[in-house]
Formats: C-alpha cells, structure tokens, sequence
C-alpha cells in the first residue's frame, strides 16, 4: 500500500464508486485502495517525480469527465502530478491492464508521455520519504 506523508481524509465509499462508475475502465486496486486511505494528498519520493500529489477521488471524475482532456489527452487517465506542471496518468492506450503510469506535459501534450511505473503496483513500491 502507498503512503502519503501528508495525507487527507480518507475518500467516502459514495465518491469511490462515483469514481469507479465514471471511469471507462476497471481502476487499479492500488489507486482506489490508496484514495480509501486518503483521498489527496502529497508525498516525497526517492524516485523522479521526486513529489508526488495525489488527486481526491472528486478530482478524479472532473478529469474524466472534462471533454477538453478527453479530447485532447484519449487514452489517459489522470490521478495525480509532481505538485508542479506535470500530470501523472494511467496510459490506458494499449487497452489491456495493467497500465503503465506516466507524466504527461499538458502544454507538451500526450507525446510527452514518459512511463515512471510498469504499472501502479510497481508505482506504490517506491520508497517513499519521510517528510520531517
């Protein structure tokens, strides 16, 4: 399981299955057990993007739901980003799970996409730092 340093509430169960019910695709375990944990949150970790911050499951569903990144960004599936310009995703684009996670320029656009995680499993096995 993920641990956030800075982690918020847990999501509700309502948002969890608004979010499952939104999503095209049968979310990873990992990514809807860590949104039970906290639903957002940021964290440091020993690997790039060095900072990770975590979408609530709200923010989630307003990804997919926004026709400017469907129309724009097809295959992705947004979660999270590096607390900065960069958005992390699942690239949902070879149609088969597990997915990778990459970070995606949105200025850039989807050719930025460059793969930080096999999957979200291999993701959630970063060592992550503690936050003094």
């Amino acid at each position: 399981m993920c641990v956030i340093s800075l982690c918020t509430r847990a999501a509700l169960q309502v948002d969890i299955s608004c979010l499952v019910r939104a999503s095209s695709v049968s979310l990873p375990d990992e990514l809807v057990g860590l949104l039970s944990f906290s639903n957002g949150g940021e964290g440091s970790v020993a690997l790039p993007p060095l900072m990770f911050v975590l979408d609530s499951a709200g923010e989630i569903v307003r990804s997919i739901e926004d026709e400017w990144l469907s129309a724009n960004f097809p295959g992705f599936l947004f979660f999270g980003g590096n607390g900065g310009l960069e958005r992390m995703a699942l690239d949902l684009r070879s149609g088969n799970p597990p997915w990778p996670i990459v970070m995606i320029d949105p200025i850039a656009g989807p050719e930025s996409a460059r793969e930080v995680a096999a999957d979200f499993a291999t993701f959630c096995q970063v060592h992550w730092v503690e936050q003094s």
